[in-house]
């Protein structure tokens, strides 16, 4: 998964159940040493929780499951402090392998902008190495994310679609 301007994000449908899922498949089988996750700044997640495997559950053959491993997951906040303008950068580190990664957000915090108890997802970016030796790394960098972020002069370009999966 690629970041740049261009990306839309990820945002759940409009009151929806909870928990909710996103799997991403990586280039190739993995080792993943960091997560970064950037939240939305008023559609904020309680709980994201992370998960990794080499295959996913639902597509594994008799005899060989999929199975995904708990990596663990982090709490977010309310965000009131900020009055709902700041959107939190949460850093895991982790050591794990595989090729399948999947995030599951818990419930939404509960604030007045969030009409219709959503949960949203501006970037991640998945750093590790490739099993076969070669690095990778999702550009852009923390510093960069962050700035783009900051100096954005569109609030909700990152969110202008709704994911209804």
């Amino acid at each position: 998964m690629v970041h740049a301007p261009t990306v839309n994000g990820w945002r759940s449908s409009r009151l929806c159940s909870y928990p909710q899922h996103i799997t991403l498949q990586l280039v190739e089988r993995s080792r993943v040493r960091k997560l970064q996750l950037l939240a939305h700044q008023y559609l904020i997640p309680t709980k994201v929780e992370f998960h990794i495997g080499g295959s996913l559950p639902e597509t594994s053959t008799a005899g060989f499951p999929g199975q995904l491993r708990r990596l663990g997951y982090v709490s977010l906040s309310d965000n009131e402090k900020t009055g709902f303008k700041a959107r939190e950068l949460k850093s895991v580190h982790v050591d794990a392998i595989g090729t399948y990664l999947r995030i599951t957000f818990h419930k939404n915090h509960v604030n007045i902008y969030n009409h219709y108890s959503q949960v949203a997802l501006v970037a991640i970016n998945v750093l590790g190495d490739a099993l076969d030796g070669n690095a990778f790394n999702t550009i852009p960098s923390r510093e960069q994310l962050i700035e783009h972020y900051l100096n954005s002069t569109q609030p909700e370009a990152a969110l202008d679609a709704t994911f209804m999966g």
